[in-house]
């Protein structure tokens, strides 16, 4: 019993965890709709910009040429 209640306190403790904040938004096209995406984090690799996207991109890296606008200055 003990068991069952600390491995649910576990998942609905795991469930509250906040995500960062976004540094900037993009606009992208997906699925012919424009969307607005949020953009966590920015690098650079091998002279491409790369922006780690929120839905619909489930926060993978993907390439600045995936967005049509940002609010991004780099």
């Amino acid at each position: 019993m003990k068991l069952i209640f600390l491995l649910a306190s576990a998942i609905l403790l795991s469930a509250c965890q906040k995500l960062p904040a976004p540094v900037c938004t993009g606009t992208a096209l997906v699925g012919g709709q424009e969307t607005s995406v949020n953009i966590y984090d920015i690098r650079k690799i091998a002279n491409q910009t790369e922006y780690k996207a929120g839905p619909p991109f489930n926060w993978q890296w993907v390439s600045k040429t995936n967005f049509t606008h940002t609010t991004c200055d780099m």
